[in-house]
């Protein structure tokens, strides 16, 4: 196998560093702001640190953001003091009661003219330089259609707003159909998921944190209405430091942050999360603003890694729908993804990586002759992002007589395969006594197909029949799983290792 090659990372003001090994899993916790800039404490709003640099970063982009999150999170309230902390003219509108009229004045035409005329009223648009679109999720769709324009080519009715610099939106999120995944959420009658055309015009997508993500410090200062002085922070200065910083970044980094951001979309794709073209190129430039951000903030320069991992987070369309995608879907597909774009378009271990089914790396690695303990680790993804225990097992034992024999794998990857290939390897003898009902009927069933001739099972095949019953059957339609079983000893061609 050719040696591994990391693209360099420069950063503003550093030394060049190699892209870092991948990091063990671990929870995404906050970071302490005590030695570091915060603007929204600076405005005295608690709980809310955690996005200062997503913040940062969509003001110095003047990009659109939509703030997801439950009722009483200090949403209009963040958005109204930051309109002030930056002088700028503010516009607050309630979608959900909002007629155009509000927007554009009353409609005058013109004499001797074929257009209309817009007579301004006080809460009209037209002088507005940062707006807030509230309770959007409950907006009609024939009004959405009009925001629309607003939101991504700052013009409305056809005429420019030259003067309007930020457009921000807040919604609750809208309930899922099922009700086991209401579990520990409120439900929002009303609440309807946004047309994901609109949705995909907001750069910044930011789920905002409720009660129970927040310290007790945060909790306390926010019940007690902390009355602390706010800090010395100039943010209109601060926006324009960020802004000339990710302009540098943009030389340094944009073709890195590029390669992440096709691998990261490409990792998503293969776990059904589907983002647009326009969401990457998105993505590319949120995460280069957002480590302006934290380097403007007092972060580490070399920590890109972390800059891209929270513009993920806060870049995506589906955290405004009613199922986000899960932050295990992330956190795995980010980090893959970080790994491919550290290494050059050359490398094996690139090659590999860039296989997004985790069953068919493992035979690509196979056929490449990589090192057995990089192997051993594509033999551990796989099994791990299998989501049904019969799949796992006949996985793991197609995998394990596949390698038994050619490969020295490590200890971290012969465990889990001894361990679910012995329900399939093991002799063993069971005796149950069956009641009358579907269980019986479903023995009954398995026998008379295991006893066919027509079916001519190998006895690995019997063997895995046999040795699910009757508890992995309850959970898994058994001749569904027998067919997973038989495609994976066809692909790894385990029955000639037997």
């Amino acid at each position: 196998m050719s040696a591994r090659t990391s693209k360099p990372i420069r950063v503003a003001g550093s030394a060049a560093a190699t892209a870092p090994a991948p990091a063990k899993a671990r929870p995404h916790r906050r970071e302490s702001t005590g030695t570091r800039l915060s603007p929204t404490r600076s405005l005295g709003v608690f709980g809310w640190s955690e996005l200062d640099e997503v913040i940062l970063a969509a003001l110095a982009l003047e990009a659109p953001v939509l703030l997801v999150g439950e009722h009483g999170t200090a949403k209009t309230m963040v958005v109204e003091r930051l309109a002030g902390a930056l002088g700028l003219e503010f516009r607050h509108y309630n979608a959900s009661l909002l007629n155009y009229d509000d927007l554009v004045g009353i409609p005058m035409p013109e004499e001797g003219a074929s257009q209309l005329r817009f007579v301004a009223t006080a809460g009209a648009i037209w002088d507005a330089e940062f707006v807030l679109l509230d309770e959007l999720s409950r907006c009609r769709a024939d009004l959405q259609n009009k925001l629309f324009p607003i939101v991504y080519e700052r013009r409305v009715a056809g005429v420019g707003l030259p003067r309007l610099r930020h457009r921000w939106a807040a919604m609750n999120p809208p309930s899922p159909d099922d009700d086991e995944l209401l579990t520990g959420r409120t439900s929002y009658f009303g609440a309807e998921p946004l047309d994901p055309a609109l949705t995909d015009r907001f750069p910044f997508v930011v789920r905002v944190p409720g009660w129970g993500e927040l310290s007790k410090s945060e909790r306390r200062s926010i019940v007690a209405a902390h009355a602390s002085a706010p800090s010395p922070l100039d943010l209109s200065i601060l926006v324009e430091r960020c802004r000339a910083r990710a302009a540098l970044l943009e030389a340094t980094l944009g073709e890195r942050l590029a390669d992440y951001a096709v691998a990261v979309v490409d990792q998503l794709r293969a776990a059904e999360v589907h983002l647009s073209a326009r969401r990457a190129a998105i993505l590319r430039r949120n995460a280069v603003a957002v480590h302006a951000a934290r380097i403007e903030l007092g972060f580490e320069p070399e920590a890109v890694e972390t800059s891209a991992e929270r513009a993920l987070y806060a870049s995506l369309p589906q955290t405004a729908e009613d199922v986000p995608v899960s932050a295990l879907a992330l956190r795995a597909a980010h980090r893959q993804a970080w790994e491919i774009s550290g290494l050059a378009d050359d490398d094996v271990w690139r090659t590999v990586l860039e296989e997004t089914d985790p069953v068919e790396r493992v035979l690509l690695g196979d056929r490449l002759d990589l090192a057995d303990a990089d192997l051993a680790r594509l033999v551990t993804q796989a099994l791990g992002a299998q989501t049904s225990e019969p799949r796992r097992i006949g996985l793991a034992t197609a995998m394990f007589l596949r390698f038994r024999a050619t490969r020295e794998l490590t200890p971290a990857a012969w465990e889990p395969l001894v361990q679910l290939s012995r329900r399939v390897l093991e002799p063993r003898v069971t005796t149950l006594e069956l009641p009358p009902g579907r269980e019986l009927d479903e023995w009954r069933t398995v026998t008379r197909f295991l006893s066919s001739r027509k079916n001519r099972l190998s006895t690995l095949e019997r063997n895995f029949v046999l040795g699910g019953y009757p508890d992995l059957w309850r959970r898994c339609d058994w001749k569904r799983a027998l067919q997973w079983f038989r495609d994976d000893l066809r692909r790894f061609d385990a029955k000639s290792h037997t």
